[in-house]
């Protein structure tokens, strides 16, 4: 004779075992999404190694550290030095790049060297115009020969979008080749942003530096762990609240344990010293 937990048992456990693989499932997915976030909190943690290391370095000559048309990871923020002039006649503007949540422009400007090296500079923000969408002003640096102080960056991918005249979406070289007269000798792989004004006005504003911060990154990393066990977890109160009310069907004398809480205590404590 099938006892009643027997018979429970065979009619009940395809379906919760179904409820168990969709949990499984689910769990899974909880433990790639935090794997994810993990990885993206790695990722932030090497970007801000970079910014801490390098940021303030001393500057140093550019030829002693680009070699080649490519920058090292490592060389990323790293300060550098060139002598030569900048060539006005290919500035453009890089479009939509806010502010403290003021609209506005960077100003990128070839800048060839005495060795005949040719860099993309980034010289600072301009704020959108008050009446259009260009700046009311552009300042250019003058084309004589001088010294700049730059930090290396790397170049960012096309955005494949038009842009005005004298105008760029990212600072893409090839698009900045696209756009000007510039040799298309240019280093393509990096640009230079300028760490040091090249006069004495209030713009361009030189970029500031990078947020030394990793983000929300963990935080959601261990909720997507607490999800999965989340999960389980409501899997076995639901189990435990189908065979409770089970038993309390089929069995009329049987009286489910209540909980009792603490602060039940200390009221029933209150209860008898007042009566």
């Amino acid at each position: 004779m099938k006892t009643k937990s027997q018979s429970w048992f065979k009619e009940s456990w395809k379906r919760w075992l179904a409820w168990f693989l969709i949990a499984t499932v689910f769990a899974i997915a909880c433990v790639f999404l935090s794997q994810w976030q993990f990885a993206r909190r790695a990722e932030a943690l090497a970007k801000i190694a970079k910014v801490v290391e390098n940021y303030d370095q001393r500057a140093i000559p550019v030829e002693k550290i680009i070699t080649s048309d490519a920058l090292a990871p490592a060389n990323e923020w790293r300060q550098v030095s060139l002598t030569g002039h900048f060539l006005v006649a290919d500035a453009v503007l890089v479009r939509n790049r806010p502010n403290n949540g003021q609209p506005g422009f960077l100003q990128l400007i070839p800048f060839e060297t005495e060795a005949g090296d040719i860099f993309a500079v980034e010289t600072g923000w301009i704020p959108t115009g008050d009446k259009q969408d260009y700046p009311d002003s552009v300042p250019l640096p003058n084309d004589r020969q001088q010294q700049i102080i730059a930090r290396l960056r790397p170049a960012e991918p096309s955005l494949n979008r038009d842009a005005p005249a004298h105008q760029i979406a990212t600072i893409n070289i090839d698009s900045l080749i696209e756009k000007t007269s510039v040799d298309p000798k240019i280093y393509k792989t990096f640009y230079l942003s300028l760490a040091q004004k090249y006069n004495s006005q209030k713009l361009p504003l030189l970029s500031s530096r990078p947020e030394i911060t990793e983000g929300n990154h963990l935080s959601y990393a261990l909720q997507w762990i607490l999800f999965a066990l989340m999960a389980f977890a409501a899997l076995w109160w639901a189990i435990r609240q189908e065979l409770k009310a089970r038993r309390i069907a089929l069995d009329p004398n049987y009286v489910p344990r209540k909980r009792v809480a603490i602060g039940d205590l200390d009221k029933a404590a209150e209860d008898e010293v007042v009566s």
